[in-house]
Formats: structure tokens, C-alpha cells, sequence
């Protein structure tokens, strides 16, 4: 069983006499764990990352390597550990100082300094910055700079404040790429806050979703991405299709009827209340007489395409079919031969919320 590095048990943080902004129940880290916390703006995703810095005073337990936080010496804790925000937040210093100042507070000796520091920027390929000034970096190179000054004290535990949210899209796919591989490397631990779900599955293993400073989902990133726990996670991890829809029983079976009309028996478990049916592009395919044939029972719908926008490996076809406008993704070469198309899906693709 994997060492759990990080607990939090009925953990809530207040702001003022009224404001609850925290309220968990119970999360566990392991060791060498991917976490994304994802949420909409406002959900507590970076006072939780703080919280879990044990830089915020709070309710109930958290144990931290091992130790219960409310006994513990915190400032050792937290020298385990290393946070980056998403500004750079570097002293008007030379790059090497900003590097080095971890360390030194650590009390390390200069020539072991020198030597970690050399490697830490060599890591993020920012060694030829040494000497620049870091108020003179572009952003990308800050950034660059903040990643090399946190893991030069090789921390086991990495805090990521949505760190590449103001880079570039080719320059936020680098970092997440390099700072994976560290990870992985080195065995380290890290929780990523990011906005952005294409960082989350370019990096986590795991994505704990957040509203309202709860957690209200906990799963691998693809399960959160087709099958998101409410219309909310939906709209915040982009799913292609959200259709209010009605779920009613005839029988054994379990029908959904979409708006516009479109009806099919839904195969899957329902618990609770339902009002929209989350169906990923991927999911609609564009028809072909074999599926007719299929054991699969394709629920088939026909439309007028609206439009279609190219894009890298697939591109989105709108089509609408009544009141109901479906997007589809199609492969970059599709090219539609008539303003009317048919597609299909398979019922068990669909996800009711």
C-alpha cells in the first residue's frame, strides 16, 4: 500500500465571522501522487493548496509526512515542501540569488549552493540566465526561474498555484511536460491548481474537483472529462454536447428524451434527479450502413450542418437536427458532401446528470 503523504480530515477555513470557504470532508495524497484541484472560479481550489501549506489557520486534522500539523513544528513541514504562485514572485536580484535563497535560509554551505543551484537551472535549460537580473525576464523565463528556485531544495511535496496561466499555450505545455518528468524522476509529490482541463491531462493522474469549497468530485481526469458528477464540472472541462433532457421509465427500460424530441433507451445506473445529458463529440460518429447491423442499438439522428471548424488531429461539425444543435468531432480531412448529414452514437456513451 502506497505511504500517504498528505491527509486532511473535516478540515473547514473560515474568512471573517460568516465566510466558509473551506468545508472537507476527507482527502488523502500518497506518495509520488499527480493531483489536479480543479474548480470554478471561487471554489477554494488556492486556499486549500495554502491550507495544506499550513499557511492558514483552520478546523481539524491534517497530518503532514507522517505528522499531525497541530503538534508539529510547521515551519520544518514546510520546508519540506515548495510552493510557486502564479506570478513569479522574484527578489531584485540576480538570477543565481533567486535560485540560491532557499538554500541559504536552509543553511547550506556556498559551495554546495553553487552546485545545486547550477543543476536546478540546468533542469528548466535557464543556466545561461544566471547572471541576468530577474527583473529583466521575459515571463516564460520567470516562471522558468520559480520552478528551478523551488526544486533545488528537492522538496518531496510541490505546490503548483496555477503557475502557467498567463504563458503561452506552447510555453505552458513545455513546463507541464518538464515538470511531470521531474516529478516522475524523482518521486516526488505534486498538487497542480490550473483552470485549464488540457493541463490537468497533460499532468495529473487524478483530478479532485472542487465547488464551493467542497470536494464534489474525485476521479482520474478522463472520468471527470466524459463523466462529470454535474452540469457545472461539465461546462468547466469543456464537454462538447449539454442537452437538457428527461428521464422517464417504461417497463425496465429507462428512456431519455432529449430536447427536440430524440429518444433512446439509456443503458447505464441513475441516481438522483436528472436535467441534462452530457454527450462528448467523440461519441457522435458520422453514420455508416455497417451500424445498422451492429449489436450495438446506434441511436441515429439526422441534420443540416451549420458549420465546421478545422482543427489539430479533429475538427468540430455542427449539425442541427430540429431544435437540438449536436457537435461532433470528425477527423481534419472530413469534408462534408451536402448540406445534410446523419450521425450516430451509442446510448451507453451518454452521461446523465
Amino acid at each position: 500500500m502506497n505511504e500517504i503523504l498528505l491527509a486532511l480530515e473535516s478540515v473547514t477555513f473560515d474568512r471573517g465571522a460568516r465566510k466558509r470557504v473551506l468545508d472537507i470532508d476527507r482527502l488523502t495524497v500518497t506518495r509520488g501522487e499527480l493531483v489536479a484541484l480543479v474548480g470554478p472560479n471561487g471554489a477554494g481550489k488556492s486556499t486549500l493548496l495554502q491550507v495544506m501549506n499550513l499557511l492558514h489557520p483552520h478546523r481539524g486534522a491534517i497530518s503532514l509526512f507522517g505528522q499531525d500539523a497541530r503538534r508539529a513544528d510547521k515551519t520544518a513541514l514546510r520546508r519540506r515542501c515548495a510552493m510557486l504562485f502564479q506570478d513569479a514572485l522574484l527578489l531584485d536580484d540576480t538570477v543565481f540569488a533567486n535560485v540560491a535563497w532557499p538554500l541559504r535560509i536552509r543553511g547550506w554551505a556556498p559551495r554546495d549552493i553553487a552546485a545545486r543551484v547550477r543543476r536546478a537551472l540546468a533542469d528548466f535549460r535557464c543556466d545561461h540566465l544566471a547572471e541576468r537580473r530577474a527583473r529583466s525576464l521575459s515571463g516564460g523565463e520567470a516562471q522558468r526561474v520559480s520552478l528551478a528556485r523551488a526544486l533545488a531544495v528537492d522538496p518531496e511535496l510541490l505546490l503548483l498555484d496555477e503557475p502557467f496561466s498567463a504563458l503561452d499555450p506552447a510555453t505552458r505545455n513545455e513546463l507541464v511536460g518538464e515538470i511531470r518528468h521531474l516529478a516522475e524522476t524523482r518521486g516526488m509529490t505534486v498538487i497542480l491548481v490550473s483552470h485549464s482541463f488540457t493541463d490537468v491531462l497533460h499532468f495529473a493522474e487524478r483530478a479532485v474537483v472542487m465547488e464551493a469549497g467542497r470536494i464534489v468530485q474525485d476521479d482520474r481526469p478522463e472520468t471527470v472529462l466524459r463523466r462529470p458528477a454535474n452540469e457545472q464540472i461539465a461546462r468547466l472541462v469543456g464537454m462538447d454536447n449539454i442537452i437538457p433532457c428527461r428521464l422517464d421509465s417504461e417497463g425496465e427500460n429507462a428512456v431519455v428524451t432529449l430536447a427536440g424530441g430524440l429518444r433512446f433507451s439509456y443503458p447505464g445506473a441513475v441516481s438522483g434527479p436528472v436535467s441534462v445529458c452530457c454527450l462528448p463529440g467523440d461519441a457522435l460518429q458520422l453514420w455508416d450502413d455497417r451500424l445498422a447491423d451492429a449489436p450495438v442499438p446506434w441511436v441515429a439522428v439526422e441534420g443540416r450542418v451549420q458549420r465546421l471548424l478545422p482543427g489539430i488531429g479533429a475538427g468540430k461539425l455542427f449539425v442541427r437536427a430540429g431544435d437540438l444543435t449536436l457537435c461532433a468531432r470528425v477527423p481534419r480531412t472530413f469534408s462534408p458532401d451536402s448540406e445534410n448529414v446523419r450521425l450516430a452514437f451509442d446510448p451507453a456513451d451518454a452521461h446523465l446528470v
